[in-house]
């Protein structure tokens, strides 16, 4: 469905500068957690502030189904108090009272999300989905984890695709991201979308068949490019006449993701050794969270090329489907961007320093998350190794601000990652025991992929 540019809904909705759309990555998660702090840090939100376009973020009431960061800190890791946790935050989202809130945001990324969610997943399935799974979570003599993280992803999509839960208008309820899209007819769109299609179970899990090596034959791989080419088809016949940019994310590279290092914790954090690496393969990587038999390097190294051809051939798919018309793709080379902070394989020189009054307090490295009174590595990611932090998502930022100055002759300047540090409670405050907590999300890891 696509609302007619005269529907009341649309009222005061239409033509924003930019609007979002995709994943967790534009999503905000970190710690497999979302709250309203995490959402005023993601790299859409970011980049807005950056170049100065106006932009209605969703503002969460509450954090979805749990906190896990907030769990470690008060060390809260069993299953039961999760249980419990979870059931009261369900209860109070889907039990609120209609409020006066926005028809739309402009923010409508969804976690979990893969290609196909951007044109079908709509926020009234999703509500009615989330009603059944607590209905499950409760009736279950156990936690049942599938039910939860059913629970989770539909709450979630249900606030960011209808926040007023269909009770302005019920149309709203019957819309994907895209259909928002064609409806409210934004000037940019910004895109990032595919972790979901191999690359988030091949960076949390360490899993792959032996198809999934070669690009030809790789079944997530041939339908991001199937999908890529199904979303500048979508773009060219609805909404031509009105969007400018579309500004088009890659996917970063599978060996830069904290999750996947060496197994043995010596090979890889003295910083002479990762210097004298010089971007070579380790022998070995391993997944830290949920951890698993060893990727070997022959792997990795295909599977970076599998996704790195993926990329290419998403971005020739939208660019000839959009050839014609008057919108502007311009992709954004996150796997060779991110290739600046993958001090894993270069050493620390690659790594992002956080100083005070002049002397190093903390180093941000892609190394896995750890945290201890006498230790901290990491940083660009959150404790589950695969969403980033503050300032992860503020590189990410800095690629489409890059991405923007060039393809729109502007000059806004680069966000400066040391000060989207002091944005981040997780990096200013990490929980010094938190690997009970480790355990806890390599349980619950394979129910959220």
């Amino acid at each position: 469905m696509i609302l007619p540019p005269n529907h009341l809904a649309l009222k005061g909705a239409m033509r924003p500068p930019v609007m979002a759309i995709g994943d967790s990555m534009f999503n905000g998660v970190r710690s497999l957690t979302i709250r309203d702090d995490l959402a005023a840090v993601s790299p859409v939100q970011q980049f807005v502030e950056a170049v100065g376009l106006p932009f209605k973020r969703p503002v969460y009431p509450r954090a979805v189904l749990f906190d896990l960061e907030d769990m470690a800190r008060q060390g809260i890791v069993s299953l039961f108090t999760l249980q419990s946790a979870m059931l009261k935050n369900a209860k109070a989202w889907l039990g609120a009272k209609p409020k006066a809130k926005p028809v739309f945001f402009d923010n409508i990324a969804c976690a979990g999300a893969d290609w196909s969610d951007l044109f079908d997943r709509r926020g009234g399935e999703a509500r009615a989905e989330a009603l059944a799974s607590l209905d499950q979570l409760q009736a279950a003599d156990n936690l049942d984890l599938g039910a939860a993280a059913r629970l989770w992803f539909s709450l979630n999509d249900a606030f960011l695709l209808d926040p007023s839960a269909g009770s302005a208008y019920a149309e709203t309820s019957q819309l994907s991201q895209l259909e928002q899209v064609a409806s409210r007819l934004p000037e940019r769109l910004l895109v990032n979308i595919g972790a979901n299609e191999g690359l988030f179970r091949f960076g949390m899990l360490g899993a792959y068949d032996s198809k999934d090596l070669d690009f030809a034959t790789c079944p997530g791989a041939q339908e991001i490019v199937r999908q890529a080419r199904r979303l500048g088809q979508f773009l060219a016949a609805n909404l031509k006449n009105d969007l400018k940019f579309v500004y088009f994310n890659t996917l970063i590279r599978p060996r830069a993701v904290p999750n996947l290092a060496p197994y043995q914790d010596a090979d890889f954090l003295d910083n002479a050794k990762r210097k004298a690496l010089n971007g070579k393969y380790y022998s070995e990587y391993s997944t830290k969270v949920a951890l698993r038999a060893p990727v070997t390097p022959q792997a990795m190294k295909a599977y970076d090329q599998v996704i790195k051809t993926a990329n290419d051939e998403a971005v020739k798919a939208i660019r000839a489907e959009l050839a014609g018309t008057p919108i502007t793709l311009v992709p954004v080379d996150l796997y060779a961007g991110i290739e600046a902070y993958d001090s894993k394989h270069y050493g620390d020189a690659r790594s992002v320093e956080i100083r005070k009054a002049g002397k190093l307090v903390k180093r941000i490295t892609n190394l896995p998350f750890a945290s201890s009174p006498l230790k901290f590595q990491g940083g660009i990611a959150g404790l589950d190794n695969m969403h980033p932090s503050a300032i992860g998502y503020a590189a990410i930022a800095n690629e489409m601000v890059k991405a923007y100055n060039a393809a729109e002759g502007q000059s806004a300047k680069i966000i400066d990652l040391p000060r989207a540090y002091q944005k981040d409670t997780l990096l200013k405050s990490p929980p010094k025991k938190w690997e009970a907590l480790n355990s806890l999300i390599s349980t619950l890891v394979p129910f959220f992929m």
